[in-house]
């Protein structure tokens, strides 16, 4: 009874897969669709020939190896297909939240550094003349600092305005200062390592082959250099595609790497199992396996076995693969192409914002042993600046108003002129 249940179920399966074939063969293939439909696009054809090439793509879509084409709503400009989110997607969402956040909070420590070199500066016991001079070039390289945008100069004058806030000895100032720099190291530490994702051609290769289980031909020439992997890849996602007779490309392409070999060697498995030819390519899949032993391509063979009807051959495998915890039943009628890996961007960590920081507690320790602050010696005009009466009663309220102002003001921008 047993037997009779395998070979119903692989009778069912066979003609599935002939169907598949055949149908292959009959249908366009998903890439000159696209092209189609790129062209009627250009010429503004009406609407129902549109509906017709989007018809024909999701039908020919069903027989191939690839899950979402994101390419659709980009040329219908509208959401055609229902595409999920990425990686990039969340990172691009969490660097549109950042940024007002890092602004207001360079806005509060630039604030609560102004006055602090501005209080100290008057009150060292120089002559006016020099007291003048020395309080503006300090306010002057404190603007400059935060202006140039060179984050190493923004920690090594933050940890210099900490020592004058030491020396003051105002404790509640100083907590406020580190708090604040703390939040920005985290903040800069998550938006860099984000940042240089975003950058990634590579993170943005992956992630469609993936999701989609392919790539376009602009992406795959900037992330392979080499013009052979270049090459290898844009056969497999062509022939993810559909376009079968991308296969002729790779006739002189050879490669000493037992795994480029493989793979070669399953893109022509693939396309004779599409069309029809499972002896020949049982014969591929095998040498492929033999350079790879991958899942991938043990499921290939368990699917060709399965096509010939050597029930014992498939079943055997079937039982490795579930063993291995690959569910058979949710792949694809259809072998399983490579792509080609490529390595990620790491994690980087910003030492030299530490050493920035370190110098600032150095250049402070040594200016306030040169010019010492001797209190009430400052010229009282200068309390009327707004907030630093408010500030030498270690009050931050003013500050804060003023960052959370600016923060308000960059989200309104933000979500005016771009959205994530």
């Amino acid at each position: 009874m047993r037997i009779v249940k395998s070979l119903l179920l692989a009778l069912v399966l066979c003609f599935s897969l002939f169907g598949g074939a055949l149908s292959e063969t009959k249908t366009p293939s998903v890439y000159s669709l696209l092209l189609k439909l790129e062209n009627d696009l250009k010429n503004r054809k009406p609407k129902s020939v549109l509906i017709s090439d989007l018809t024909l793509i999701e039908k020919a879509k069903k027989n191939l190896p690839v899950a979402y084409i994101p390419d659709l709503n980009y040329l219908m400009d509208s959401e055609v297909e229902k595409v999920p989110i990425t990686r990039l997607t969340l990172m691009k969402k969490l660097t549109y939240y950042l940024y007002p956040v890092e602004v207001a909070l360079n806005v509060f420590l630039f604030l609560l550094l102004f006055y602090t070199f501005v209080f100290y500066l008057q009150n060292i016991d120089v002559q006016p003349i020099i007291k003048r001079i020395v309080t503006v070039v300090g306010v002057f390289f404190l603007v400059f600092s935060f202006v140039a945008g060179f984050s190493p100069l923004v920690y090594a004058v933050t940890a210099f305005g900490f020592i004058l806030l030491t020396v003051l000895k105002k404790k509640r100032l100083s907590i406020y200062l580190m708090a604040a720099l703390a939040l920005l190291f985290t903040f800069q530490l998550v938006s860099d390592n984000v940042f240089l994702r975003l950058k990634s051609k590579n993170l943005l290769y992956s992630i469609k082959i993936d999701r989609d289980g392919y790539a376009p031909d602009y992406l795959i020439d900037r992330v392979f250099l080499d013009r052979k992997d270049a090459t290898l890849e844009k056969v497999t996602s062509q022939l993810a595609l559909g376009k079968i007779d991308s296969i002729s490309l790779l006739r002189n392409l050879k490669f000493q790497e037992p795994f480029r070999s493989a793979v070669v060697l399953n893109d022509y498995g693939y396309v004779s199992f599409l069309t029809g030819d499972y002896q020949k390519a049982l014969y591929f899949f095998e040498r492929a396996f033999r350079l790879y032993p991958s899942s991938r391509i043990e499921y290939n063979l368990y699917l060709t076995y399965s096509s010939l009807l050597e029930l014992e051959k498939a079943n055997r495998l079937k039982d490795e693969l579930l063993k291995k915890g690959v569910l058979v039943e949710k792949l694809p009628p259809v072998p399983i192409l490579i792509h080609l890996p490529v390595s990620l961007p790491g994690y980087v960590f910003p030492y030299n914002l530490i050493l920035g920081f370190g110098i600032g507690i150095l250049a402070g320790v040594v200016f306030s042993r040169f010019f010492v602050a001797t209190f009430g010696n400052f010229d009282p005009e200068f309390l009327l600046v707004p907030g630093m009466r408010a500030f030498i009663n270690s009050s931050v309220r003013f500050i804060v108003l003023i960052s959370v102002l600016i923060l308000i003001i960059n989200v309104i921008l933000g979500r005016a002129i771009c959205s994530v």
